[in-house]
């Protein structure tokens, strides 16, 4: 029920957003002009509105609902603070005018003004804040004066009905009112109010006819749920809308939706990423910035090459077997930076390893060539991966690839972190990378699956760059 309901939200405060992003562009343009005029004088008048800059729209509106689907702003439509929706608003903004330079930067649109782009920057987040706050605002009246709302009769009385009327009390901005309880028959203890049941199953016909019931919930225990076939086919006879808490089972840490294939009822588990927009244009990414890089690295990786031939025997690239999403294998390429038989003489150092857990580090690996050590040490090492994440085998960010014999020693727990597709950044690679253990590695891999967002990629890329240069941890 609070998907439909978010449904509405969700198409509300999108045609909201896009209002207010238009109306942000031209008011920018306009105030950027009388600023020219009456402040700084010197600044270059901008070009025509009407030929120029009305071109832009068509590209920027949707580079914004793109961010703001990204990073959850529809998501969750529920009420926030006036400084959680000005902090949704920055990060929006703040990712839809970095993705519009990106592409304006490709088409060579010379013409873009930069003190306009700021200006449309700080504008265009004031007026989201200010139009979202005031949608909330506006939502919130309507219920409190009692318009749209809807009454809900839970049928069952215990655990599972309690849950579900306490979901919907802490979600107040959907308008959904519990009228009341229903007893089941079932032998479970009671957990909600006793002033709130209104009868039993008996008492469905009456209480349908003599109140208003837009909607029955029924939130029984599984073995309950055949005994009430025919209550339910009363609900339908009389076109009130019927819902059952799937809630079978116990669950940690999975998500629950509902989806069908082809007209058959399924309860799907997710416990990963689940924004199939925004997963879609993290691949888009990926694919751009990949293809870029490589492109302007090439000069950069022939050099590389060269100096790795001039050092020591063998070839350029050095490829091993990884494990990537949900088990998938594939060859990760690396720039080679040791001996060629250094998989031979593992056996004759392994008792070196430096770290716990099913891994193999060693600092001062006595296998890693000359050039080999700094190439690591600048991570310049790993550059080749970008062919990986163009081919989709790879990601920018993501969890690091793992090497199959890991794999095998994983704990249930820790093979979690295979969910997500492989990246040549994470946070155990911002954070201190070898110099963390190994449990403590596998729990930053998890967090970031549970909490992964465009905005979490985009803040550990930039994170990156910092701990690169520096090379804490990198051998």
């Amino acid at each position: 029920m609070f998907k439909e309901q978010n449904r509405k939200f969700v198409l509300l405060f999108f045609i909201g957003d896009t209002l207010t992003i238009i109306l942000s562009f031209i008011v920018t343009y306009y105030l950027r002009n009388s600023i020219r005029k009456v402040i700084f004088t010197e600044l270059p008048e901008l070009y025509p509105f009407h030929y120029y800059y009305i071109r832009l729209l068509p590209l920027i509106v949707p580079i914004f609902w793109g961010c703001f689907f990204s990073l959850g702003l529809y998501k969750s439509m529920r009420f926030k603070s006036s400084w959680k929706e000005l902090f949704d608003a920055v990060k929006g903004c703040t990712l839809g005018i970095f993705s519009f330079l990106f592409f304006t930067f490709f088409l060579k649109m010379e013409f873009l003004s930069r003190t306009f782009l700021l200006l449309f920057w700080f504008i265009s987040i004031i007026f989201v804040t200010l139009s979202r706050l005031a949608l909330k605002f506006s939502i919130w009246l309507s219920y409190k004066k009692g318009y749209n709302h809807r009454n809900i009769l839970i049928v069952g009385s215990g655990e599972m009905a309690k849950n579900v009327a306490t979901n919907l009390r802490n979600h107040p901005e959907f308008g959904f009112k519990v009228v009341g309880f229903i007893k089941d028959g079932s032998l479970e203890e009671t957990k909600v109010p006793p002033q709130k049941i209104i009868g039993t199953v008996k008492d469905l016909p009456n209480i349908l006819h003599n109140n208003v019931i837009d909607e029955v919930v029924y939130a029984v225990p599984l073995n309950i749920c055949e005994k009430m076939a025919g209550s339910i086919r009363l609900c339908e006879l009389e076109g009130i809308k019927v819902r059952i808490v799937a809630d079978f089972f116990e669950r940690t840490l999975a998500r629950a939706r509902a989806d069908d294939i082809d007209g058959i009822p399924l309860v799907s588990l997710e416990s990963g990423p689940s924004q199939e927009l925004a997963l879609l244009i993290k691949r888009m990414i990926d694919i751009i910035v990949s293809a870029l890089l490589i492109i302007l690295l090439s000069p950069f990786f022939l050099l590389i090459a060269v100096l790795i031939k001039l050092d020591s025997n063998g070839p350029v690239f050095f490829t091993q077997e990884r494990v990537g999403r949900n088990g998938r294998r594939f060859k990760c390429l690396k720039f080679r930076s040791m001996v060629v038989n250094a998989e031979e003489l593992l056996s004759e150092v392994k008792d070196l390893n430096e770290v716990a857990g099913p891994v193999f580090k060693i600092k001062d690996d006595p296998r890693i060539t000359g050039i080999g050590r700094f190439l690591r040490k600048t991570s310049i090492d790993e550059l080749p991966q970008l062919i990986n994440v163009l081919k989709g085998e790879m990601s920018l960010v993501g969890p690091r690839p793992p090497i199959p014999f890991e794999v095998e020693k994983y704990d249930d727990w820790q093979r979690r972190r295979l969910s997500m597709r492989p990246g040549l950044t994470c946070i155990w690679q911002v954070s201190g990378r070898s110099n963390i253990p190994f449990e403590r590695w596998m729990e930053m891999d998890l967090n970031y699956i549970d909490n992964w967002s465009l905005w979490l990629d985009l803040k550990l890329l930039l994170k990156t760059i910092p701990a690169v240069l520096k090379g804490t941890g990198s051998h």
